[in-house]
């Protein structure tokens, strides 16, 4: 891999831990100096990084250990959070499906005696 796609998907990362810690804190700001901290970088670096300031130089091999890491733990975070979402809503699905499972069909017919605006009937 060239040292040019390194710099690319480091960046990618870096993006993407940034973003996330934004959604977390409401801050762009507060976000920059979260990630440099775990990261072990200024906030300032991270933002001349991702803005491909020339005056940034590329991570050396130790931050980009750092960043990667970061990176796996939000996946992981990620990937957690997205299966117990999946978990939560089957289990809310299923509940629907039992209720609605005990309806009968020609219960939601309308029924002569029923009137309304919302069945398309004036009383």
């Amino acid at each position: 891999m060239s040292a040019a796609a390194l710099t690319s998907i480091t960046r990618s990362a870096l993006g993407a831990l940034v973003e996330r810690e934004e959604r977390r804190v409401g801050s762009r700001m507060v976000a920059y100096e979260v990630v440099a901290q775990t990261i072990g970088a200024s906030s300032s670096w991270v933002r001349a990084f991702l803005g491909k300031s020339e005056a940034v130089k590329e991570p050396r091999i130790t931050l980009f250990q750092n960043i990667r890491a970061s990176y796996d733990n939000l996946c992981s975070r990620v990937e957690h959070e997205n299966r117990a979402d999946e978990l939560r809503l089957k289990l809310i699905k299923g509940e629907i499906d039992a209720v609605t499972e005990s309806f009968d069909p020609q219960g939601f017919r309308e029924s002569p005696d029923v009137v309304g605006p919302f069945l398309g009937k004036d009383p």
